[in-house]
């Protein structure tokens, strides 16, 4: 009796320790200047989840592809990297990280599906929403300090991205367990004032990204909800419903973008066009004044409006896509990657340009041609059918509809899913966003696991 009591004892101690660590270490991945303070959580994390007894064989069988790709960062690293000091030094700053934390992840997950209880996606939203609770907080008092909206105004971030990037993470899980809340009661109307920091903290920092894709989480979460409940039945009220919803939020988003900072809402389409334009590598190399040379050659005047678009070239959305395009021809000239690092386009670039480029882009602000620099196109091309895997993986679980299971599917989706488009519009396979969605994505799937051998053997 005593030894069971123990061991009762030791069971509650592990998840008290285990929901303790993750409520720290899921804020600091969107909280600048956390590094040690990460990375004490993660050497914690690894013994508790060494120190259980778990089903590893039963995850990995269910992704076959993140062990591949294990083992490919490993070949690579060992027989494709040109200066093996950097790519060694690259590799334990990085994806070493991206490995430890998947396993992290696993052992959580396969240790927390073995509890029936949805709770898990309320205390992750939750978590996930701390830097967006402190934001906003700030903001309060720098509005009130200053008498006047402090638009941008990011707080302890120093990007907004920050942000964004935890917003979209927080509304994935807040909102599936939001559509799985059958009737409209108190714990749905609570969940509804949960998500609202999610949209309100975005917007406040002017992270056009960040409540785009929060915006596009609800949405897509709405569908998919909807395809899978209804399966060929409309509910017409439920379908006006969100629908109306989905609208209002969209023309709310935009209507305060335009008024706040009409540049950055407007004429996106011109300055996405005219960055289409002209050699890439040149302009990288020999400054904006060649893409100029090209639209004259064309007969285009160098009008206000076109001026405006060529500056965003330099710093703007016309950035992202040629950087985009450059990084796209620098991965032919390096199809095995350049030393795992996380500046192969700063390297790439130089090289190309013999020197330092007219124009410095940090990154192409996408994430698969980033990472097709860094560890070459077989390794992004892995890391894609790994995300694939998990996109799969969380569709079947939610095609299930049964209760323990179906909502980590669609959290499970929903994350694969997003960051996968999330990454052709900015650079988040890198430094602290490459932990978490390693992590994130690794324990939904060991939940699932985890719950799919309970109930086979319950």
């Amino acid at each position: 009796m005593d030894q069971q009591k123990m061991s009762l004892n030791l069971e509650r101690f592990k998840t008290t320790a285990l929901f303790s660590l993750l409520f720290i270490l899921i804020p600091l991945w969107n909280i600048p200047h956390t590094i040690a303070g990460r990375y004490i959580c993660e050497g914690l994390l690894l013994v508790l989840v060494f120190t259980n007894k778990l089903n590893w064989k039963l995850f990995f069988q269910e992704n076959k592809a993140l062990a591949l790709f294990f083992a490919y960062l490993f070949l690579q690293l060992i027989f494709f990297s040109r200066d093996y000091q950097a790519a060694f030094s690259n590799f334990r700053a990085e994806w070493m990280h991206f490995i430890l934390f998947s396993i992290i992840g696993a052992g959580a997950g396969l240790f927390l599906g073995k509890k029936d209880s949805n709770k898990t996606l309320l205390f992750l939203g939750v978590a996930f929403s701390i830097p967006l609770y402190i934001h906003l907080i700030l903001f309060a008092i720098k509005a009130i300090a200053t008498h006047e909206i402090p638009w941008r105004y990011l707080g302890l971030s120093e990007i907004h991205g920050d942000l964004g990037y935890t917003a979209l993470q927080a509304t994935i899980f807040l909102m599936t367990l939001c559509v799985y809340q059958k009737k409209f009661n108190l714990r749905k109307l609570s969940l509804i004032f949960l998500l609202i920091p999610c949209i309100v903290s975005p917007v406040l920092a002017k992270s056009r990204g960040g409540i785009l894709f929060v915006i596009a989480t609800i949405i897509f979460i709405f569908i998919v909800d909807s395809i899978n409940q209804n399966k060929g039945k409309v509910q017409y009220f439920k379908f006006l419903a969100r629908g109306a919803l989905a609208l209002t939020l969209c023309l709310s988003v935009y209507l305060i973008g335009v008024n706040t900072d009409p540049t950055r809402w407007n004429g996106v389409a011109s300055r996405v066009s005219l960055s289409l334009k002209g050699n890439p590598g040149e302009i990288y190399c020999q400054g904006i004044g060649s893409l100029e040379d090209t639209l004259k050659r064309e007969g285009t005047q160098i009008t206000t409006s076109i001026q405006k678009s060529l500056d965003s070239i330099v710093d703007g959305d016309g950035a992202r896509v040629m950087a985009a395009r450059s990084g796209a021809e620098l991965t032919l000239q390096s199809p095995m990657g350049i030393d795992q690092s996380k500046q192969a386009y700063q390297q790439a670039i130089t090289k190309q340009c013999n020197g330092a480029p007219a124009i410095f882009i940090s990154h192409t602000h996408n994430a698969w041609i980033d990472t097709a620099l860094a560890i070459g196109i077989p390794g992004a091309a892995l890391l894609f059918i790994t995300l694939l895997t998990y996109m799969v993986r969380g569709r079947n679980a939610l095609n299930t509809n049964i209760s323990p299971i179906a909502p980590y599917g669609m959290a499970l989706f929903a994350t694969s899913f997003l960051w996968t488009i999330r990454g052709l519009l900015d650079s988040v396979q890198r430094d602290q966003m490459l932990e978490m969605q390693a992590f994130v994505l690794a324990m939904l799937l060991g939940i699932i696991v985890a719950r799919k051998k309970g109930l086979s053997q319950g």
